[in-house]
């Protein structure tokens, strides 16, 4: 086989793997085993026996044979035009072969386009300079090109050459901060750069140290001067002066006071010719009733004017004409008899019953001031009772001398208050939490353990047969397994001593537990605690249909479900449950079963006195949720049952 026939062979084997990996269409033309069997300058493809323009590169003008057997426009021997390239199809496209291709020197040829340019990157554009976006190059620096001149830096981020980029590229002592603003050395940017200069301040408009620059850059005392350093006065932008002065902003003088809001108390008035606060000024006296002011600037004890007393006469020693209490008189003297003479002394004695205390007469007996001798004071909160200092706040002297408060109170705030109730449970500060009943003396966690606290029990029926029963069995060993002082009382939920008729709700208070069996509905005392007031951790849901069910009161979350249709005097859910009322604090036992009957009730009964209430310490929770099957079938709860628990907690 020749070369020719090799080349073509070799074209043909390939034109037949393009068409095979294209799935194109084989070129169609006249049939030919040879060339010559073509027409004009036709050669025959030997993969497919058919007359076509070219078998290989050789036999096109453009040096491109096209898989279809054509001949492509441009080639190896056909270049394209300066900004083209030719494509795999056998025509020229926008783009360049070579960036310097076709372009002039010092341009570059871009990418995709027939446009020459000044430059493709920052290395093309020389030292300080770098190629913007329109491909242009201009005076910058960048990461690429980063040189600048000996005397600047590349500002990598702002794409410039600059003086600095930070403080430490300063060098010259009186410029060694960076003005980041425009990256030029300077005397200061803040006043951290004047630490060394002895001029603690940065004039940042002129970046130079000075003094000061304001008024509150200067200490109390001071004020910031035309020459930038601190000078003694205030002014009325710096009023700052040192403790126990104010600015005198006509005299720019740091002075006492200048009006009275900057007196205390004790000298509440600024004299305005010394700036000094005194008591009181007799131009315009301010002493409170019952005293003037004097020459000196000071109160003393005496009328100011005939209004302040009240006979309306004040006398010229300022006593008022018939006084009728020691405070209408002059300092040195007590009023007596309508007249006021001269204090009590050891020569002017005071009479029977009364001695002389401070230059007046007390009864020492009753006076909180002076109470038993002269100058006993009795402190807040006491008083004199029989010439003794007596709290007030006790069993005995509850807000008075001798109120003595009675049984089960004790003196809260002064007043006789019961200590048996949730906010003072056997003192008066002793406040029950939410989860604790008070028992009388203090505060228990509403939890089995604690069921025997109360002494007083009250077991209390709703009127249903099979309730009643059950709360007689709750009730029936309570005095057995809690103490023999437990007293246990039974009555009807129809009393309106214990049960509110009209909401249920139980009146006993702290101090008392009610026991009582039945579901909420037909149970008073059970459907205040759990539907109305909703404090029972637990409470019965139906689904109105088929089936009964507990569910938590914290989420509403059933805890377990009973199909109605497995309900029966043998089998049943029961609740045994702790819970307090919220308003009076009284503590209930209430237990009952899900199902109709009153089968499971009598079932919670019989558990909770016999297994339950007997080891009580076992049972750590506040409720217990049962499934009770009758074993033997009696339709009796018994020893020989099945109790399974199915829920607790608190």
């Amino acid at each position: 086989m020749t070369s020719k026939q090799l080349n073509s062979h070799l074209s043909a084997a390939a034109l037949g793997l393009v068409f095979a990996s294209c799935s194109c269409a084989p070129p169609t033309g006249t049939a030919c085993k040879t060339d010559v069997d073509c027409p004009g300058a036709q050669v025959c493809s030997k993969l497919y026996d058919v007359c076509v323009q070219c078998a290989e590169d050789s036999h096109c003008p453009s040096g491109l044979c096209l898989a279809d057997g054509t001949c492509g426009a441009c080639g190896p021997n056909a270049a394209c035009p300066q900004g083209q390239l030719c494509g795999v199809d056998g025509q020229c496209k926008p783009g360049c072969e070579s960036p310097t291709a076709g372009c002039a020197n010092g341009r570059y040829c871009l990418a995709t386009s027939p446009t020459c340019v000044e430059c493709l990157n920052d290395l093309q554009c020389g030292p300080g300079r770098i190629c913007d976006v329109d491909h242009v190059c201009r005076q910058g620096c960048s990461q690429v090109n980063p040189t600048c001149s000996p005397t600047q830096l590349c500002d990598l981020d702002g794409g410039t050459c600059v003086g600095c980029l930070t403080s430490a590229d300063c060098h010259h002592p009186s410029l060694p901060a960076c003005d980041l603003t425009r990256h030029t050395c300077v005397g200061c940017v803040t006043s951290s750069d004047c630490h060394q200069s002895g001029l603690p301040i940065c004039d940042s408009a002129n970046h130079v140290c000075v003094g000061c620059t304001a008024d509150q850059d200067c200490g109390p005392g001071s004020v910031c001067g035309a020459t930038q350093t601190c000078v003694p006065g205030c002014s009325a932008a710096h009023q700052a002066c040192p403790s126990g002065q104010v600015c005198d902003t006509v005299d720019s003088q740091c002075v006492a006071c200048v009006n009275d809001h900057q007196c205390s108390a004790g000298a509440p008035r600024c004299d305005p010719s010394s700036h000094g606060c005194v008591a009181c000024l007799p131009s315009s006296d301010n002493c409170p009733m019952g005293e003037y002011c004097r020459p000196d600037d000071l109160c003393e004890r005496g009328c100011k004017v005939s209004t302040d007393c009240p006979s309306g006469i004040c006398l010229p020693d300022h006593s008022c004409g018939g006084c009728t209490a020691d405070a209408q008189c002059a300092a040195g003297n007590v009023c007596q008899n309508g007249s006021c003479i001269a204090a009590c002394s050891a020569t002017n004695p005071c009479g029977a019953g009364q001695e002389c205390c401070g230059q007046r007469c007390v009864d020492s007996k009753n006076d909180p001031s002076n109470c038993g001798a002269c100058g006993t004071v009795c402190g807040a909160g006491a008083a004199c009772c029989n010439s003794a200092c007596q709290r007030l706040d006790t069993a005995t002297h509850c807000g008075a001398c001798g109120a003595t408060c009675a049984a089960g109170q004790d003196c809260c705030g002064g007043a006789c208050q019961s200590t048996t109730t949730l906010q003072r449970c056997g003192a008066c500060t002793n406040v029950c939490t939410a989860d604790q009943f008070c028992d009388g003396q203090a505060c228990q966690n509403v939890v089995f353990p604690n069921f025997c606290a109360n002494k007083k029990v009250y077991a209390i029926y709703d009127g249903i047969a099979l309730d009643d029963a059950a709360t007689d069995v709750l009730a029936s060993t309570i005095q057995a397994n809690c103490s023999q002082t437990t007293v246990v009382t039974y009555g009807p939920q129809s009393n309106p001593q214990w049960v509110d008729q009209a909401t249920g709700q139980l009146l006993l208070g702290s101090g008392s537990t009610v026991v009582t069996a039945g579901g909420p509905f037909p149970n008073k005392p059970v459907k205040w605690m759990e539907r109305t007031q909703q404090v029972t951790r637990v409470y019965f849901s139906t689904n109105g249909i088929d089936t009964f069910s507990f569910k938590k009161r914290s989420d509403n979350s059933t805890v377990i479900a009973q199909p109605a249709a497995t309900c029966s005097a043998h089998h049943d859910l029961f609740v045994v449950e702790l819970a307090k009322d919220p308003g009076n604090g009284t503590l209930a036992l209430i237990s009952y079963g899900v199902c109709n009957g009153g089968y499971g009730t009598q079932a919670s009964a019989w558990f909770y006195a016999n297994q339950m209430l007997p080891n009580r310490s076992a049972w750590p929770d506040s409720w217990y949720i049962f499934e009770w099957t009758d074993t033997n079938n009696d339709s009796l709860p018994n020893a020989g049952d099945s109790f399974v628990k199915r829920a607790s907690g608190l």
